[in-house]
């Protein structure tokens, strides 16, 4: 697939290159695991892959509902998850067959992890590293 790699993001510009680059790994039973402060840029990255896989909704952070699915032109689902408002122990099952043969973007995936890990999926995790003082992002990618 690719390496480890590290982006400095600079601007919306940047960050939507960013999309693009990843935009030919998507495919149904991938993980993408966003970790960040608040404010770092997941859902916004979020929202730019959802356009450019032919999402026309608005696309909104699910803090408060766990899970936001959107149909992607190529007949699959983009499940949204935002687990921030999650304790370790929440027992996810309801979601689980959601996640199945669609493409899974989880925010704040580090505080339920037990929903994720031990998939049969491939597992992208994006780290995102927000420099108030420049305005800039460092995002790591990790395969």
């Amino acid at each position: 697939m690719f390496q480890n790699q590290q982006f400095l993001i600079k601007n919306l510009s940047e960050l939507e290159q960013l999309a693009d680059w990843l935009l030919p790994y998507l495919k149904p039973n991938i993980f993408l695991l966003l970790q960040g402060d608040l404010g770092a840029g997941k859902t916004t990255f979020t929202q730019m892959l959802a356009q450019k896989l032919g999402i026309k909704k608005t696309v909104n952070s699910p803090t408060f509902t766990i899970l936001q699915q959107y149909k992607t032109k190529h007949n699959y689902y983009l499940n949204h998850f935002d687990f921030f408002r999650l304790s370790s122990p929440d027992d996810l099952s309801i979601f689980a067959e959601l996640a199945i043969n669609n493409l899974n973007v989880i925010e704040w995936p580090e505080r339920n992890p037990q929903f994720w890990r031990n998939k049969e999926c491939i597992y992208l995790t994006f780290k995102f590293h927000f420099f108030q003082e420049k305005e800039l992002r460092l995002i790591e990618v990790k395969y």
